[in-house]
């Protein structure tokens, strides 16, 4: 079943190295524009890099 999802459970999960969570429960995780710019990805921030490796992953 897809979900959308908001920025803490995806910022938090990544910080616990935890995002693998995510797709067990729900399958497809639908993120937002909006969410994806609030994660700034981009920088280096905890759990930036492993949530820039879970979107290349798709």
């Amino acid at each position: 079943m897809p979900v959308v999802s908001n920025t803490s459970p995806l910022l938090n999960l990544a910080i616990i190295d935890h995002l693998f969570l995510l797709p067990q429960q729900f399958g497809q995780i639908l993120i937002p524009q909006a969410v994806l710019a609030e994660l700034k990805v981009d920088q280096a921030l905890p759990g930036s890099s492993r949530l820039r490796e879970a979107i290349d992953e798709g």
